[in-house]
């Protein structure tokens, strides 16, 4: 598990001891907000090699900040191989100990500071969504991303953030009795975008509210995490917020690692190829080229092999399920899915293959049949209750795709394969028109969350 934001010099000397010896910390970012602790945050990253540092001016201290002081914080920054961020920095408009526009100010120059060094930036935003929002627009902070630390507000602001590449870190809040809302929004926030954090001492999760927080409690939040999002397990959780933090602060070896297998809550997906034959909209192939899915890197530099996939597989019946599933659409490569479902199912395991259903339009229906009894399911991605918002949600390359779709699943049924048809709630598209087309066809249908992967 990597603390995305946490104040180790602030701990009591037991809890930072018993912090630096858990095992199950793998990465520490340890945050100054001033010139003290600034300095302690440096120096406990150089005293122990799996804690790294962000430095920057907090808004409560925007009336002491001098040009010096953020003159010295960029040759700080520039000089310390272990700052991985700028920050905390931002807009507090709850307590107001300093003044709204000196806050602006300082913030403002330290986004400036953060675009002429390449870092990204942390960002603390208390009663001041709509400000925050707009000097990160007015001031390119899009332009190196960072996190949105111990988030709490809209649906709305996460989206905005996201859209400018920030990440969203949820805190021990997120297991608190009263905050539905933020629990509401972490649910809908993309999973390639989420982060964890302490920011101990402050902040202790539920079952140990009242006491001084420390990194330890992290798995606390993490817990509320799992339960938030479908198909994850904590050791999902865990994977995903880690690889996240790792691959926007630059920790340890790059997570951008061809994936040909990967597991999830038990079960087993392969990643057969890296070729699609629609251009969905809402795919992350199309928007930004993020390939994340909790916590793996799902894209591949070549096909793999058939030996490859079968070696990775080993015993299939280790895994509730193994699926088919990636960026691409495994159906492409029909050879390959038959020959290693073959394998799965000789060996006791279970097969299931995630597709968008358009084996119709390269392939003879008769195909179909030489996959019975070596699939188990078809889970088909339909994601439109009609022609038109088909073409326009998914971008086919031939004219008549969605009917093609519709073709795949009726013949499927007819061989008697369980077909569970799903569809995104991206905007624009009528659910409950796709739920009731769904369930005419006699097949099951599967509501997915959008920008909710994996």
């Amino acid at each position: 598990m990597v603390d995305t934001h946490c104040h180790l010099d602030l701990l009591k000397k037991e809890d930072l001891e018993e912090t630096l010896k858990d095992e199950s910390l793998e990465y520490l970012l340890t945050v100054g907000y001033d010139k003290k602790t600034i300095k302690n945050a440096i120096k406990l990253s150089r005293e122990h090699a799996h804690v790294y540092c962000a430095v920057g001016f907090h808004p409560h201290e925007a009336d002491k900040v001098t040009d010096e002081d953020l003159e010295w914080l960029k040759e700080v920054a520039k000089s310390e191989p272990k700052v991985r961020a700028l920050g905390e920095m931002g807009l507090d408009f709850y307590k107001n100990y300093s003044d709204r526009k000196k806050q602006e100010e300082v913030f403002r120059k330290q986004i400036n500071i953060a675009r002429e060094l390449g870092l990204p930036i942390v960002i603390h935003m208390r009663e001041a969504e709509e400000e925050t929002i707009r000097i990160l627009r007015e001031e390119k902070a899009y332009e190196v991303g960072g996190i949105m630390h111990c988030f709490t507000g809209s649906y709305e602001t996460m989206k905005k953030a996201v859209d400018m590449g920030f990440y969203i870190s949820y805190s021990g809040i997120l297991t608190y009795k009263n905050a539905q809302n933020v629990r509401e929004v972490a649910s809908k926030t993309p999973t390639t975008r989420i982060l964890l954090e302490t920011d101990a001492p402050f902040l202790a999760p539920q079952p140990v509210r009242g006491k001084p927080n420390k990194p330890p409690y992290i798995w606390h939040t993490a817990k509320v995490l799992a339960d938030l999002l479908p198909n994850t397990s904590l050791e999902d959780v865990d994977r995903m917020v880690s690889e996240n933090a790792k691959l926007l602060l630059s920790l340890g070896q790059s997570p951008k690692r061809d994936t040909i297998t990967y597991v999830i809550n038990n079960k087993l997906y392969i990643n057969l190829t890296n070729k699609c034959n629609l251009h969905c909209v809402f795919c992350q192939r199309e928007r930004e080229r993020n390939f994340m899915v909790k916590g793996y890197w799902v894209w591949v530099n070549r096909d793999p092999s058939v030996d490859q996939i079968i070696k990775e597989i080993g015993d299939p019946t280790r895994y509730e399920e193994v699926v088919f599933c990636g960026y691409g659409e495994p159906t492409l490569r029909f050879d390959a899915l038959k020959e290693v479902a073959k394998f799965v199912k000789s060996r006791g395991g279970r097969v299931r293959v995630d597709t968008n259903g358009l084996m119709f339009t390269f392939l003879p229906k008769e195909k179909l049949k030489e996959l019975k009894g070596l699939v188990d399911v078809w889970s088909v991605s339909l994601n439109a209750p009609d022609e038109k918002t088909y073409n326009e949600v998914c971008k086919p390359a031939q004219s008549d795709a969605f009917g093609k779709v519709l073709e795949f699943i009726k013949e499927a049924l007819k061989e008697g394969f369980e077909v569970i048809v799903s569809a995104v709630d991206y905007p624009g598209v009528d659910m409950k028109r796709v739920e009731k087309l769904v369930k005419d066809l006699g097949a099951k249908f599967k509501y997915r969350r959008f920008e909710v992967v994996g």
